[in-house]
């Protein structure tokens, strides 16, 4: 058989390119050479021993070795040596890149972890819209860059404009002579950490339960990570922050993966957060702890400052079983919920379910103020009933009713009404 299998994009079918592709895996075949106006592609589908195979024609291609030309990964760490997954990541890589030639939107690189999540979808169509969020998301970033670059160019032309003396007068502003010295960027992250070191030896204790992970899908353990990365933030920028712990906090789970891939110094010994792999039951006294969880009858009536207060880093858009409930029981711990019936009049516009950093604010201005009204302003205003919303829509419908009440009592308006009236009676006889 020969060692080159020639495909035209032109009349390449979705539905045979797969059957294609998976032939070529079970035959001596080792490269694809796909062929387009101007372009040639050669996607090498090498052995482990052999490097891909780029053609000088070509400025994009996707290959199949142990490690691959997009992100210069291991084949090892996306598949874990399984057979059927490495196979499936091949399809995989062929997939993308007749996408690319095609001219559809697909990101220029893909991340092995962004690789793991492809080989997990069962669907074209789910791969499909995951292509186009990782491309729009590329998109943006190179937006971002692209203005932060001009606003760069901006800022050095304006201040190169700017001549030292005028008529021999010094001038006092930015730039040149000033009393005022520059606050830098990391003498603010000082600052605000240095009040959490503060926070660790004197402050009061949080904890955040980390082990819910088997129980979310992929996407939900993203969403937790970025709620766990903005609960941090302004925890570090209240007045008065908690100590904060991740306990049952697993380095190999999806939540502390894609947590490090936010905050890159995560497990550095200066960050000042407690991450371990232990249980709260082992790190404080039981009698000290109280569940925060939504589905329990215990209301959180009042602010206790000696309670270590947990709160189960969870989202649960697909399983909304009462897990943290549960758990809570299993382990006969005392439970509480916010009293968001007694102080909030609830909407239309959403459930009651909490963000992590919405949780976090509420306990942290309750301990500062005491204040419940105060405190639940951190609930999204769009899950709130508005009373001045509901009257004026409702004043609207009325409005209509009576402009139509208007029209059909109009001298001219009402003869026309009345002879249609007649001639729909007739036909009805």
């Amino acid at each position: 058989m020969s060692c080159v299998a020639r495909i035209t994009l032109r009349t390449l079918h979705a539905k045979y390119f797969k059957c294609a592709a998976l032939e070529c895996l079970n035959s001596p075949i080792r490269t694809f050479v796909c062929h387009k106006p101007d372009t040639l592609t050669r996607i090498s589908l090498a052995s482990p021993s052999r490097t891909p195979v780029q053609s000088r024609h070509s400025s994009t291609s996707v290959g199949l070795p142990r490690e691959t030309s997009d992100d210069n990964c291991d084949m090892n760490s996306i598949t874990d040596g399984d057979p059927d997954l490495e196979k499936k990541l091949k399809v995989l890589f062929l997939e993308i890149e007749v996408a690319r030639q095609e001219g559809k939107n697909v990101p220029s690189k893909v991340t092995p972890e962004q690789w793991k999540e492809l080989v997990r979808m069962s669907t074209r169509t789910m791969r499909r819209k995951y292509m186009l969020f990782l491309f729009e998301n590329e998109k943006k970033r190179e937006n971002q860059q692209r203005k932060k670059e001009e606003r760069k160019a901006k800022l050095e032309e304006y201040i190169e404009s700017l001549s030292d003396e005028e008529d021999g007068v010094i001038q006092y502003r930015l730039n040149r002579n000033t009393m005022f010295l520059r606050l830098y960027d990391s003498t603010i992250n000082n600052f605000h950490n240095n009040r959490l070191i503060q926070a660790i030896k004197f402050g009061q204790k949080i904890v955040l339960d980390c082990g819910y992970d088997p129980h979310m899908t992929s996407r939900e353990s993203q969403n937790c990570s970025k709620q766990i990365m903005l609960m941090f933030a302004e925890n570090r920028l209240h007045e008065n922050p908690f100590d904060l712990y991740l306990c049952n906090a697993h380095r190999d789970s999806n939540t502390l993966r894609s947590l490090k891939r936010h905050i890159p110094t995560l497990y550095d010994d200066s960050f000042p957060i407690n991450i371990t792999e232990k249980s709260y039951l082992d790190v404080f006294p039981k009698q000290d702890l109280v569940y925060l969880t939504p589905h329990c009858r215990e209301e959180l009536t009042e602010y206790n400052h000696d309670t270590v207060y947990i709160i189960g880093a969870l989202v649960d858009k697909v399983n909304q079983e009462p897990l943290s409930l549960a758990k809570a029981k299993k382990e006969g711990l005392k439970m509480a919920k916010f009293p968001l019936d007694r102080y909030l009049d609830w909407g239309s516009g959403g459930g009651k379910s909490l963000t992590l950093n919405q949780v976090v604010m509420i306990l942290l201005d309750m301990k500062l103020t005491g204040d419940w009204h105060k405190a639940l302003v951190h609930v999204p205003q769009r899950k709130l009933y508005h009373g001045e919303e509901k009257l004026s829509r409702g004043e609207e419908r009325s409005g209509r009713m009576k402009g139509l009440y208007k029209y059909l009592q109009d001298d001219e308006t009402r003869p026309r009404y009345q002879h249609n009236r007649d001639i729909n009676h007739r036909m009805k006889q």
